[in-house]
């Protein structure tokens, strides 16, 4: 039976000296300790701090006890991309953009078809507009098909001008003259001649005569103010003021300034 003072061994009863200890110091107790013990209270209490923080942990083999115990290593972390905000989100509601800009477009062709539209109409209307000659009485000025430009607008009159007007007779008709009286003078025409106040009219242009111009009746008129004498440059075939007199200014309609086709014949006026 082995005695009571051999090393390991544990007294069954303690003394009042060693229930004095055991709660008076635990430095004593803990110094008692062998080295292996503390060992091991130093491998379970790491293995419990592993657990804890959720890894694993290797006990150190008993041949290295000088091996550092290494800390678990801790999950690593996922960089959780942030969302679509600045730049991202402007391209993002850009996505559309193409549609506005169809749009767009489609608007701006509009508005620049009405816009000619609108300045054709205006320009017809208040400034200029081509005409189509027909028939023979400004012959050899004007030929049968050609076209020409009609300035409606900042012209004035003067004595050889061309004018478009509406007919006295009819004034749904338009007519093309050349202007040979102004107002407030005397017209006298005779025999094919011309005469302004007393004075044979030089014209410079080119006309059309023939011998039924001789038969004609005189002709003599006092032109009002506010009115124009026309004659057609194919004197012998032109229905003009030798038929229905001199016509008012409201009538004219413009003045020719250009003739734009045949190309060929391309000539201002």
């Amino acid at each position: 039976m082995p005695s009571s003072n051999e090393p390991g061994s544990e007294p069954e009863s303690c003394t009042p000296e060693c229930g004095s200890n055991e709660s008076g110091s635990n430095e004593s107790s803990a110094a008692g300790r062998s080295p292996i013990d503390r060992r091991s209270s130093e491998v379970i209490a790491e293995a419990s701090r592993a657990s804890f923080l959720g890894g694993s942990y290797a006990l150190p083999s008993e041949s290295s006890p000088s091996a550092q115990v290494q800390p678990p290593p801790l999950p690593a972390l996922t960089e959780v991309p942030a969302p679509a905000t600045g730049a991202s989100e402007a391209r993002g509601a850009a996505a559309p953009r193409p549609a506005k800009r169809e749009h767009s477009g489609f608007l701006e062709a509009l508005v620049l078809v009405v816009g000619a539209l609108v300045m054709a109409l205006t320009l017809k209307t208040y400034v200029a507009e081509a005409y189509e000659i027909k028939g023979r009485s400004m012959e050899p000025t004007f030929i049968n098909g050609e076209r020409v430009v009609v300035l409606k607008s900042f012209y004035g009159i003067v004595r050889g001008d061309i004018i478009v007007f509406a007919s006295t007779e009819d004034p749904t008709k338009d007519l093309i003259k050349r202007v040979i009286g102004l107002p407030g003078e005397t017209i006298e025409i005779a025999r094919g001649k011309v005469t302004i106040n007393g004075r044979a009219l030089e014209e410079t242009y080119e006309l059309t005569h023939d011998a039924r111009e001789l038969r004609d009746t005189p002709h003599r008129e006092k032109i009002p103010e506010g009115h124009y004498y026309v004659l057609g440059d194919n004197r012998p075939d032109s229905h003009d003021s030798r038929n229905f007199l001199s016509i008012p200014a409201v009538n004219i309609k413009g003045k020719v300034v250009a003739r734009w086709w045949p190309f060929g014949k391309l000539r201002t006026f």
